[in-house]
């Protein structure tokens, strides 16, 4: 009925993406309309408690492709273990310092949703895809830069941009697994600002740290 998952649907209710109310029963609800709002489908008419105010997202490519969506049950595998994502916690963090911004993600793409396999600085495990930045920064080779996204037509519409986190500045660079992009590591910061070229050389080397220990583990859980 919801078009996704109830798992997915649960998580976006309780990271406060989705809203919902409590029947007397103690049962979780939520709107169809709203799911459909949040998924980024048009023409939707929404009322009542539930109902999701978002706005308009700029036009992105399109979602996961087949095999990215067939990769994606290997990378969620790679969520296991929290000795593996206490690596990718100090990545983040090493990367939000040296880069000196307040957010650093390592974000994996499934046809639905952006997932953060690693947040420094934003409380929130999932957006939709539709509001990936990172839509764009997989289809660049080479470090994705976005001075200013409220003035960027593809974003200023965006959630993220409009409200909390207030994103302005964004860099990432692409993490292939097989010779595809299956996430990306991310930096974001509240004010504009231009990336400068040893700061793009950091970013690059961090994320090639990322992709070496992304396959690693993967090899792991394959062992097993």
């Amino acid at each position: 009925m919801l078009g996704v998952s109830i798992t997915t649907a649960q998580m976006w209710m309780e990271t406060g993406m989705l809203a919902s109310w409590k029947t007397p029963g103690g049962h979780r609800r939520t709107r169809l309309s709203s799911v459909m709002t949040l998924l980024g489908h048009s023409g939707v008419k929404q009322s009542g408690p539930a109902a999701v105010q978002a706005a308009p997202v700029a036009q992105t490519p399109e979602a996961a492709s087949a095999d990215e969506a067939r990769q994606a049950p290997l990378m969620a595998q790679s969520r296991t273990g929290t000795q593996a994502e206490a690596r990718f916690h100090r990545l983040t963090w090493l990367a939000s310092e040296l880069l000196e911004v307040p957010i650093a993600l390592v974000a994996f793409q499934t046809a639905e949703l952006q997932i953060f396999h690693a947040a420094h600085g934003l409380n929130i495990a999932a957006t939709p895809r539709s509001w990936a930045f990172c839509n764009y920064a997989d289809m660049d080779e080479d470090v994705f830069t976005v001075a200013d996204a409220s003035k960027d037509p593809r974003f200023a519409n965006n959630p993220m941009v409009t409200s909390a986190p207030f994103i302005r500045f964004y860099a990432a660079v692409p993490l292939m697994y097989q010779g595809k992009a299956f996430g990306s590591l991310c930096i974001i910061d509240t004010e504009a600002r231009l990336l400068r070229s040893q700061e793009r050389r950091a970013l690059q080397e961090l994320a090639a740290l990322a992709t070496d220990m992304m396959a690693l583990q993967i090899m792991e859980l394959q062992q097993h």
